[in-house]
């Protein structure tokens, strides 16, 4: 089971500033280096294409090596983040990290991810973070 943690999002101007409040959030769980290595990862894939999916949904990843197990940072933002522009406000973050090498593992929790979100209705902004971590223990099991 991936490492999962739930946060509340602030209002961000752009995803930029929010990819950088997520990547903190794992500070204190992964080695400096790793996540310096995740972030560029994350950035890179930003840059080749929005990660917005829909329905508020926004799932950008990461995959590097030598990465021991999947993370999960699920962020809420009650107001929207825009992913990149206006036209996808993302209510839902969900930054995934995943070792370079385990390809099936990655697309396995976006799928979960995305029937995961599907479930939730039109309801996904207002849960808690403890609820959406509950929610994804569940689903990515």
């Amino acid at each position: 089971m991936p490492f999962i943690k739930a946060i509340r999002l602030g209002d961000f101007p752009g995803q930029a500033e929010c990819l950088e409040y997520m990547l903190g959030a794992l500070a204190p769980d992964m080695p400096a280096e790793t996540l310096s290595d995740l972030k560029e990862a994350v950035y890179l894939r930003e840059d080749t294409a929005s990660t917005y999916l829909e329905d508020g949904l926004a799932v950008p990843h990461g995959r590097i090596s030598g990465l021991g197990a999947e993370y999960v940072v699920a962020g809420i933002s009650s107001g929207g983040v825009d992913w990149p522009t206006e036209d996808c406000r993302a209510n839902l973050v969900i930054l995934v990290a995943v070792d370079r090498s385990r390809v099936a593992a990655y697309l396995s929790i976006l799928q979960k991810i995305i029937k995961w979100r599907k479930s939730l209705g039109g309801s996904a902004a207002e849960i808690s973070p403890e609820e959406m971590a509950r929610g994804l223990e569940l689903a990515l099991n």
